[in-house]
């Protein structure tokens, strides 16, 4: 052999030789590359980009890996994130698929990276149950802009056992959803007993409960109702993270608010966010003499109380909406004022924003001003998520958030399907300036 070749082979021996992990776009309108192995030491790095998300809800990042080394372990996803463009937000995420779709997924949506946060260091843990064939994992971004991810490593770790078995997980979740779930009756309960709660499950660790049911959560059609882990359980009862900033300005004689999701449950946390919102709407208020324009095309979700509680002013004291359980049976709702702010602005015109992604809560928001006096409604169809969850605690410490009731307005309408604005504005076209245009033409 050459002295040349042989050094060369020598080279690519010592350094491993692993390839680069390969990565793809989420659609056509995600800009991505790519560099180093996630599954080597030093890790890799992604770049993406996009100037649109079109009539989705973010771009992103995406690989896929052979499963085998990671089943019945928990698998590792850690990186450090940086959004360097753009007002959206970055989140890191893993899912384990099977034969027939998908069984585990994590997410980093309940820590979201900003523009002003800087490079963040972000980690996922996910349990890879046995039946799993594929990992797919990478980033997103939920509007256009710029994220990069860096020293992004892959790797597996014995999951930790807490004295709960897999039975005892499914046995409560099934009795739970049969007892509480909206579309309870779209099930047929002798069947997913019998399929789901096997008695080789008492041997198996609590990770493996969470595949079957979300096949049962699947089966209810709800599109809402979903699983979190113990490590996601905790996190959303410890934060209430903003999806992206509240973003309110004014307009000449029009004041903007842009509201966006909130997902947590903190109190704390959530009564700042509240009363920020308040406090930003009533230093618009004397210069918004022709109304409100309220922007909810970017929010996904989350903690609906604090959103309502931000608008209070907008709405008033009375009876905004109601939730109808599977029963018919409705329980109303009220905006709360922050305790450290207030103001009247309910009799105030206000043009609703809404597209594709609004959604959950989000809806919520948008249900309220719904039947509301002097109020229209601008853009596309929202996301059709207009129902109402309840977290179960799981007795490993993870949870269950489960639909249980159907979204009303004030004047009891319900809206499966999403809310359908009075005035449509296609994608291509701007929202706020129709929006403005009829708030200026009204006396």
């Amino acid at each position: 052999m050459p002295r040349t070749a042989m050094f060369l082979l020598l080279a690519l021996l010592s350094s491993g030789a692993s390839a680069d992990t390969v990565w793809t776009g989420t659609s056509p309108l995600s800009v991505t590359r790519g560099a180093g192995d996630i599954l080597e030491t030093r890790g890799g790095a992604i770049t993406l980009s996009a100037e649109s998300t079109g009539d989705k809800a973010f771009v992103g990042a995406i690989t896929s890996l052979d499963a085998g080394p990671f089943q019945g372990r928990e698998a590792r996803l850690a990186g450090s994130v940086q959004v360097t463009d753009g007002n959206g937000i970055a989140t890191l995420w893993i899912r384990a698929d099977g034969p027939t779709g998908r069984l585990a997924f994590a997410s980093s949506g309940d820590e979201p990276v900003h523009l002003a946060d800087g490079a963040q260091a972000r980690e996922l843990r996910l349990y890879i149950p046995s039946g799993t064939t594929h990992l797919k994992l990478g980033a997103t971004l939920n509007s256009p802009g710029r994220v990069a991810v860096e020293h992004l490593t892959l790797t597996a770790q014995d999951a930790p056992s807490g004295g709960v078995s897999a039975y005892d997980v499914v046995a409560y979740a099934l009795a739970t959803i049969r007892a509480n779930a909206l579309n309870a009756d779209k099930v047929d309960w002798p069947t997913v007993q019998q399929a789901q709660l096997t008695p080789e499950l008492k041997q198996r660790s609590a990770q493996e409960a969470y595949g079957r049911i979300r096949k049962v959560l699947d089966a209810l059609a709800d599109r809402h109702s979903f699983l979190q882990s113990p490590n996601e359980a905790l996190a959303y009862r410890q934060r209430a993270v903003a999806t992206r900033a509240i973003e309110v300005r004014p307009m000449q004689d029009l004041g903007y608010v842009l509201v966006p999701g909130l997902r947590g449950t903190d109190a704390a946390a959530g009564e700042a966010f509240a009363t920020g919102l308040c406090e930003q709407i009533a230093r618009l208020a004397p210069a918004s003499t022709k109304g409100w324009i309220l922007d909810l095309r970017q929010n996904t979700g989350g903690n609906m109380w604090p959103m309502l509680s931000g608008v209070h002013a907008l709405l008033g004291d009375g009876e905004v909406g109601a939730f109808r359980d599977r029963n018919g049976v409705a329980t109303s709702w009220r905006a709360r004022a922050p305790k450290a702010c207030g103001g009247d602005m309910a009799h105030h015109r206000v043009a609703v924003l809404v597209g594709p992604k609004t959604g959950s809560s989000g809806e919520a928001v948008a249900v309220s001003f719904r039947a509301r006096p002097g109020t229209r409604f601008f853009g596309q169809p929202t996301a059709g998520l207009a129902t109402a969850n309840r977290g179960y605690p799981l007795p490993d410490g993870g949870a269950l958030r489960l639909t249980r009731a159907m979204m009303l307005d004030r004047s009891g309408v319900a809206y499966p399907h999403g809310i359908q604005p009075e005035q449509p504005v296609p994608s291509d076209q701007d929202a706020i300036e129709a929006a403005a245009a009829w708030l200026r033409s009204m006396p």
